[in-house]
C-alpha cells in the first residue's frame, strides 16, 4: 500500500494502520513457525527433566495462543478497509480505539511470549 503526497491525512493514517497490521501478522506468523521450532528442538533435548515439560507445556500454550492472535488480527484486517469508508469523527474515532487496542494486544502478546521463550532458553542451557 503506497502512501501519495496527494493523500488525506485520513487516508494516510489509514495506509499507516494497514502497514502497521501487515507488520504485525507476518511477525505474528514467524513466531508461529519459531514456536514450532522450539518445541521440536524442545522435545529432543529436554524430554527426561521435570521442569522442561512445563516450559514445554508453556511454549505448546503459546502456540495456541498465537494462533488465535494470528486469527484475530486476520478478522480485524477484513474490516479495516471499512475505516476508510468513515464519513464522520465518531466512525474515524472507532476505528482508531479499534487500532490502538490492536496494537496494546500485540506488544502484550509479544512480552508473554518473549517471557516463556526466555524460560525455554534458560532451562535448555541448564
Amino acid at each position: 500500500m503506497q502512501i501519495y503526497d496527494h493523500d488525506s491525512p485520513e487516508a494516510i493514517a489509514f495506509k499507516n494502520n494497514f502497514i502497521e497490521l501487515d507488520n504485525w501478522i507476518e511477525h505474528l506468523r514467524y513466531i508461529e513457525k519459531e514456536i514450532s521450532n522450539l518445541l521440536n528442538l524442545g522435545t529432543k533435548e529436554l524430554s527426561g527433566a521435570f521442569k522442561s515439560q512445563t516450559v514445554l507445556d508453556k511454549l505448546k500454550l503459546e502456540k495456541e495462543v498465537n494462533t488465535a492472535a494470528i486469527d484475530a488480527f486476520l478478522n480485524y484486517k477484513e474490516g479495516l478497509p471499512k475505516a476508510a469508508e468513515c464519513e464522520d469523527v465518531d466512525c474515524d474515532m472507532f476505528y482508531v480505539a479499534e487500532h490502538e487496542k490492536f496494537r496494546k494486544t500485540y506488544s502484550a502478546h509479544l512480552k508473554r511470549y518473549r517471557d516463556v521463550k526466555e524460560e525455554y532458553f534458560n532451562v535448555l542451557s541448564k
